[in-house]
């Protein structure tokens, strides 16, 4: 992967220095800025989930979808006790 840099002012490049210390075992500031970026992406995911839960049909279309996909997705797959009889006692 290229590499490449840019400016941040030198309050933003201490904050950062400092959630590395504190929050991510000392990790390079570029490592903690893939980390934040990575964290804000989820929790626009978890808000998306919310926002689909508060409006229930909404909610209901989705999970439909859901089990759909979850039941086509384990066709024609064994199931743990299938795979694993050793297990099975």
């Amino acid at each position: 992967m290229a590499t490449t840099s840019m400016q941040l002012d030198s309050a933003l490049r201490d904050e950062l220095a400092e959630i590395a210390v504190r929050d991510f075992e000392g990790a390079a500031l570029g490592e903690v800025v893939r980390r934040l970026v990575r964290e804000y992406k989820i929790q626009r995911i978890l808000r998306r989930y919310e926002a689909l839960r508060a409006d229930p049909e909404e909610w209901a279309s989705y999970q439909a979808e859901a089990r759909l996909t979850d039941s086509v997705a384990g066709e024609r797959l064994p199931s743990a006790a299938e795979e694993y009889p050793e297990y099975n006692r």
